[in-house]
């Protein structure tokens, strides 16, 4: 493990000042916006723009890449990058803020993009686990560190904005720097939600609601902190714990569902989200302490981080593994289309009753998530078999060629570890047709590669 990342630490510390940088300046941007007098709506529509221009960044950021290579390419988008925050601050104008952040997202996609491929390209069967632990532990590090940065400055001054560019002119150098031979450009899959639908409509639905709950706190819950009246240094330690949060039951709860019938778990996570985010309504109206609101945004965040890798390690689970690529396209469209909807919708509930609004949306999402997901683990039946499950950070968008070559290594569960999960009845066409043929092809497709296997077997006859 400590080989692997001596290996990689150029790139880890040009991802962590890349993400850390992100993180301030997304923050700041949401804060200076109230400040400067931006309607609720209108830093909505800001950061709405920001994960369309990460979705669109997910899909064609690639042919940049493939034309310039792999530095030349992350020089580029860092470059504009470190420019950003310094045009912010000197033309204040939401229209411009809005644009500006839809090419910041296809930019931060670009550089995630080669970040994860090149992190790919370097490792190999034995070192890909040691590498994504340490890539989540970056990534979930950087981002709650970058809140920290808010306390040098005021997001009224022109200071912090420049800090923020100089951590995004910072992460070209350890990667300009290295002698690591980058990796050849592999290219795009078409992006369908139609496989995905068929296979594992719970992984579709429970990456939209990811999209959506992630999205619309990372933009609106600055501007729900400093509804509540707190102070600057306090919006950045709410952030930061919500944040570090992630990365607490990852690993405890995924193993939890490579034993219990995994959308089970994923309703009971939607379930205790949905527990907090009320509490943290109440918590607006009855105006309890600090340390109560620190204490249920963690909570609410240990939860809420989860419901991605949850859904992402469902579909793995039905997937045919020569359609893997093309299920998992799916999750990234159900993840943006949430992602790009999670602020608008958020801010507007915002403006009609106020900052508690933003967990009103949040417990709405997670409400429909668990109870679709109770429904789904009712009548569609239990999956062929369960493949290990794989954690993956869920404070960015997720872009997953790292994680998809981990999915693709990552061995079935032990069977008697969840023999005790059994339909409720049996799968058939009449009351869920798409899961019955579903579950038919994966048949057919299994005993195809039996016979195929036996076919090429040697004949050791006398």
């Amino acid at each position: 493990m400590f080989f692997a990342a001596r290996s990689l630490l150029a790139l880890y510390s040009s991802y962590g000042l890349l993400v850390l940088a992100n993180a301030l300046f997304t923050t700041l941007t949401s804060l200076r916006a109230d400040l400067e007098g931006f309607s609720v709506q209108t830093v909505g529509l800001m950061m709405a723009s920001y994960f369309l221009g990460m979705f669109l960044g997910a899909r064609y950021s690639a042919r940049v890449i493939a034309r310039a290579g792999h530095i030349r390419a992350f020089a580029a988008f860092a470059s504009f990058m470190s420019l950003s925050p310094l045009i912010h601050v000197l033309w204040i104008d939401p229209w411009v803020w809005g644009g500006l952040r839809l090419m910041d997202g296809f930019g931060l996609a670009g550089l995630f993009i080669i970040t994860e491929s090149w992190l790919n390209a370097r490792s190999n069967n034995q070192t890909r686990g040691s590498i994504l632990a340490l890539y989540m532990v970056v990534n979930y590090l950087a981002s709650g560190l970058g809140q920290l940065l808010l306390l040098f400055s005021a997001p009224s001054e022109f200071e912090i904005f420049a800090i923020a560019s100089v951590c995004f002119s910072l992460s070209l150098l350890p990667l300009m720097l290295t002698r690591t031979e980058a990796p050849i450009p592999n290219p795009m899959t078409q992006f369908s939600i139609r496989p995905l639908l068929q296979v594992a409509p719970a992984g579709f639905w429970g990456a939209v609601c990811a999209g959506s709950v992630n999205a619309a706190f990372f933009a609106m819950a600055p501007i729900f902190a400093q509804g509540q009246g707190l102070a600057l240094e306090q919006i950045s330690f709410f952030m930061m714990v919500g944040i570090f949060s992630g990365l607490v039951l990852q690993i405890p709860l995924g193993r939890l569902s490579d034993r219990i019938e995994r959308r089970k778990v994923l309703a009971g996570v939607c379930a205790g989200g949905l527990i907090f985010s009320l509490l943290l309504i109440v918590q607006t109206e009855l105006a309890w302490p600090f340390s109560s609101l620190l204490l249920n945004v963690f909570a609410y965040g240990a939860l809420a981080f989860v419901i991605y890798p949850l859904a992402a390690a469902h579909v793995n689970d039905w997937s045919d593994p020569e359609q893997l690529m093309q299920t998992s396209s799916g999750l990234l469209v159900g993840y943006g289309s949430g992602a790009v909807f999670g602020p608008l919708l958020s801010s507007s509930l915002m403006a009609k009753i106020g900052p508690s609004g933003l967990f009103v949306y949040i417990a709405l999402n997670l409400l429909a998530m668990m109870l679709y997901a109770l429904y789904q683990s009712r009548v569609a039946g239990l999956q062929r078999e369960k493949m290990e499950f794989v954690p993956q950070p869920a404070v960015q968008f997720p872009l997953e060629e790292l994680y998809h070559a981990a999915q693709d290594e990552a061995t079935p569960v032990d069977e008697s570890l969840y023999a005790h999960d059994k339909p409720h009845r049996k799968v058939s066409k009449h009351h869920c047709p798409r899961r019955f043929y579903a579950q038919r092809a994966l048949r057919q497709y299994r005993l195809k590669q039996l016979y195929q296997q036996r076919q090429r077997r040697p004949w050791h006859g006398g």
